[in-house]
């Protein structure tokens, strides 16, 4: 399987259509991660502006490893025809509705096929609930009223060089920065380090930012 596609499917994993696994998780699973969340919730800082526009590259992973993959995600106003095109495709399969008419962003992985509609949520600001279209991706098989709303914290890191992204419900989390302006891995290192998310992993291996040497151990 593609990773690109293997990573989306990961991410959305509480969406697919799995109840025998589902059942396997305990909600121990889930409150540990939802505690991990909170951590950004401390100084939280995110601002839309910032956010769309150019691409985010992931150069750094908790809970999933991309190694040599680049993976980049693009952030979008989210448009009234994009909402009606993810309802019309979604509305049936989720378990509840979001408030439609307050889509807030529209992200797009890899080739444009992954995409998700965020809703601002209460809480911190970068607080988002998720719709997965899972339909568009064509992977993934629901069933009428079986995938929930997924649950994100967004925050810019470094006065908006960074951002980090956390899966609040599977832990899965990303730090990025602009596709075309690769930081040192050094300062990527720091910046994961400062965050105490436990052990991560380096990702977009073989890009490098003014021949930095980079050795993965």
């Amino acid at each position: 399987m593609d990773l690109i596609k293997h990573l989306f499917i990961l991410t959305l994993f509480v969406s697919t259509v799995v109840s025998d696994l589902m059942k396997n998780i305990k909600p121990e699973f889930y409150k540990q991660n939802d505690e991990a969340c909170k951590v950004l919730e401390k100084e939280p800082y995110f601002d839309i502006d910032q956010v769309v526009g150019k691409p985010w590259r992931i150069y750094y992973t908790w809970n999933m490893k991309l190694d040599k993959k680049c993976l980049d995600m693009n952030f979008k106003n989210a448009t009234q025809s994009t909402i009606h095109r993810i309802w019309n495709d979604m509305y049936e399969y989720l378990e509840m509705q979001p408030n439609w008419e307050a889509a807030t962003l529209h992200v797009t992985m890899g080739k444009a096929r992954h995409e998700l509609l965020l809703f601002a949520d209460q809480g911190p600001a970068g607080s988002f609930v998720g719709v997965p279209n899972v339909v568009r991706d064509g992977n993934i098989s629901p069933t009428r009223k079986a995938v929930p709303l997924l649950k994100f914290r967004m925050k810019l890191l470094r006065a908006g060089q960074f951002l980090l992204m956390m899966d609040c419900h599977m832990g899965v989390a990303s730090l990025s920065a602009r596709a075309d302006q690769m930081p040192y891995r050094s300062e990527i290192e720091r910046t994961a380090a400062e965050l105490h998310l436990g052990d991560g992993f380096p990702a977009c291996l073989n890009d490098t930012n003014k021949d930095e040497k980079f050795f993965v151990q």
